[in-house]
C-alpha cells in the first residue's frame, strides 16, 4: 500500500513537471532555467537532475518532507521550499551555486544538522528558517550567524538585528 502511494506521489510530481514544461513551451531539458511547482500538493518530487541549467525552483506550499531529489542541480541559485513539512535538508550541500534558500514554515528541528548541511555553501547570502521548531533554540540566531558567516540576510533581517520570531 505504501509503495502504491509513493508511486502515485511521484506520478503527480512527474505530471506537474510535464505540465510546467508545456506551459513554458520548453522543447529541450537544457532550455529549462526555472520550474514553478508550488501549490501542487506534492509530497514527493521526481529527480530533477535532467535539468542541468535549472537556476530557479519554486516548490513552496506543498507537502514535501525532504529534498533528496535536488542533489545534482548544481546551477540552482534560488530555491523556495517554504511552507512544506520538511524535517531534514540532507543533500543541499551539493548545491554550490545556491544564493537564496527559503525554508521557513517547515518542520526542521535539528539546528546542528541544518547548519552543518549549509556550512560549505559559500554563495548562500539569503536564508530563511523562521517558523521552524529549531528557531526556538535559545541562541538560534547567534549560532546560525556564527556558523554561516557568508549569510547576509537571515529570516528577513540583516545579520546585525536580533529578531528570530517572525510573523
Amino acid at each position: 500500500m505504501a509503495s502504491m502511494a509513493a508511486h502515485a506521489a511521484l506520478e503527480n510530481s512527474r505530471q506537474a513537471v510535464e505540465d510546467q514544461l508545456k506551459i513554458c513551451s520548453h522543447k529541450r531539458d537544457a532550455d529549462v532555467f526555472e520550474l514553478f511547482l508550488s501549490q501542487k500538493e506534492l509530497t514527493e518530487v521526481i529527480d530533477l537532475s535532467r535539468f542541468k541549467n535549472l537556476k530557479y525552483l519554486w516548490l513552496h506550499h506543498n507537502k514535501l518532507h525532504g529534498i533528496a531529489f535536488l542533489t545534482k542541480n548544481y546551477c540552482l541559485t534560488e530555491l523556495y521550499l517554504n511552507n512544506n513539512a520538511i524535517f531534514e535538508i540532507e543533500g543541499l550541500h551539493c548545491l554550490p551555486s545556491l544564493n537564496i534558500l527559503l525554508l521557513h514554515h517547515n518542520e526542521l528541528t535539528n539546528i546542528d544538522a541544518t547548519v552543518k548541511e549549509l556550512k560549505g555553501m559559500l554563495n548562500l547570502k539569503t536564508l530563511s528558517l523562521y517558523q521552524n521548531p529549531l528557531c526556538q533554540y535559545n541562541l538560534y540566531r547567534l549560532y546560525t550567524i556564527y556558523h554561516l558567516p557568508g549569510v547576509e540576510l537571515l529570516d528577513r533581517n540583516s545579520k546585525d538585528t536580533s529578531s528570530c520570531r517572525e510573523a
